[in-house]
């Protein structure tokens, strides 16, 4: 039995390939397709789409030896869309999340709702942009359907969205888990597919290039993913159901969940769908890493400096080369991480072990700074990409019918504060 995970990421696009026990055997990475559209870079859904089943089919002929894939799911950014017709074929092209074309309705939004926290990258300020700048595509569109869950509707033959993405959007009711009808209106949504659960079942694959290549048949099961950084979370929860996440990607997230019946929400965190759509809620807070370090250094310094086994220079260091303002420019993030682990304390969040996964996490110089910042130990996940695995265990427990468990590839290791950092960050 083989599943593959899809990971529809804003740098870029990976497909993974599991075995029956859960274990990646196959993993591929390529830059998100993206174009100019004017205004600013954005996807055409179609390109992505036969990208995702190039990178399937060569997976599949790789390791799955003639037999079709079992289950695919996918995980990624969560409030790009596209505008579909009846066909399910696109009507524009796709306004990426870190796009702020839209502040303007970001603001309109804010002061006629309160329910939910609406940013540039939510999706409801981005429908209220189009229906003054393309009114034809959103007004003539049959169904809006999220990117990571595009190429799954294509496969199955009928749009849906994941719950975890609803939530995305600025419009979902958190609480009583339903679209709030009088937020879609106020923001000029197009019509929505029917939500699925993280882990459902949406059908069966229909014809197509995948078929017709053999990496899928008629009883490939086409499941439910979400949003990346739950889908993600998913993965480790399986290790410790009281987890907090440390997921340093693009984008840092900071995530945990709470039960609390009416937890005390700080503004600075987003609230969502838990990852496996449980009760409560889940909490996180999102820091541009990644774009915040090429924007002052560009790519290389940092990348180049978090590459060392330690970082150079004292905590809270005053001085003016390169080196030393990069480095502050890293404390300053992780002050925001811990910041955020506060509020999770105050909204109910267990204070379970915390785990740090994602690209930077594999910087043992950068865990040594969080976890000296954060005055506790962290755990990382030697997992090369979790989001796409974690898709890919959602298909493998779809396909077997029970739960299943995860093993990281590398397994995991714990990064302990440095005592004098430890000591030097507590005053801050």
């Amino acid at each position: 039995m083989i599943c593959c995970g899809l990971d529809i990421g804003s740098t870029n696009v990976k497909v993974v390939l599991a075995d029956g026990d859960g274990r990646s055997i196959w993993v591929k990475s390529v830059p998100s397709p993206r174009l100019d559209d004017g205004i600013g870079i954005a996807t055409d859904a179609t390109a992505l789409v036969l990208l995702i089943e190039d990178m399937i089919i060569e997976g599949w002929r790789a390791v799955a030896k003639g037999k079709p894939l079992s289950a695919i799911s996918s995980a990624g950014v969560g409030e790009d869309g596209v505008c579909a017709d009846t066909a399910l074929q696109p009507l524009g092209l796709v306004i990426p999340w870190f796009d702020k074309r839209a502040m303007r309705e970001v603001e309109a939004f804010r002061a006629a709702w309160h329910f939910t926290r609406v940013d540039f990258h939510s999706t409801a300020a981005k429908w209220m942009w189009m229906r003054k700048h393309r009114p034809s595509e959103i007004g003539g569109a049959q169904t809006w359907i999220t990117l990571t869950d595009y190429a799954s509707s294509l496969w199955f033959g009928a749009p849906f969205m994941s719950e975890t993405l609803a939530a995305r959007t600025g419009c979902y009711d958190l609480v009583n888990r339903r679209w709030s009808n009088d937020a879609l209106a106020f923001a000029g949504a197009p019509p929505l597919p029917r939500l699925l659960k993280t882990g459902e079942i949406a059908g069966t694959a229909g014809p197509g290039r995948l078929r017709e290549a053999g990496a899928v048949s008629s009883s490939t099961l086409i499941v439910a993913g979400g949003h990346d950084h739950p889908i993600a979370s998913s993965a480790i929860l399986r290790l410790n159901a009281e987890a907090r996440i440390d997921s340093l990607g693009t984008a840092n997230a900071l995530y945990g969940e709470t039960r609390v019946a009416s937890p005390n929400i700080d503004d600075s965190l987003e609230a969502t769908v838990p990852a496996m759509c449980g009760d409560g809620l889940a909490l996180v807070g999102v820091t541009e890493f990644t774009a915040t370090l090429d924007a002052k250094y560009g790519k290389s310094a940092p990348k180049a400096l978090l590459q060392l086994p330690r970082l150079p220079g004292e905590p809270n260091g005053s001085g003016d080369d390169e080196a030393s303002c990069i480095r502050r420019t890293l404390e300053e993030m992780a002050l925001r991480g811990r910041n955020f682990l506060s509020c999770f304390d105050r909204a109910g969040v267990l204070r379970g072990q915390l785990y740090a996964t994602g690209g930077w996490a594999r910087s043992t110089a950068l865990m040594e700074l969080r976890a000296s910042m954060f005055r506790e130990p962290i755990t990382v996940v030697d997992e090369p990409e979790l989001v796409g695995l974690g898709a890919a265990l959602l298909g493998l427990e779809a396909a077997m019918g029970r739960d299943c468990s995860f093993t990281p590839a590398r397994g995991v290791h714990t990064v302990d504060p440095l005592g004098r950092w430890a000591e030097a960050y507590s005053g801050l």
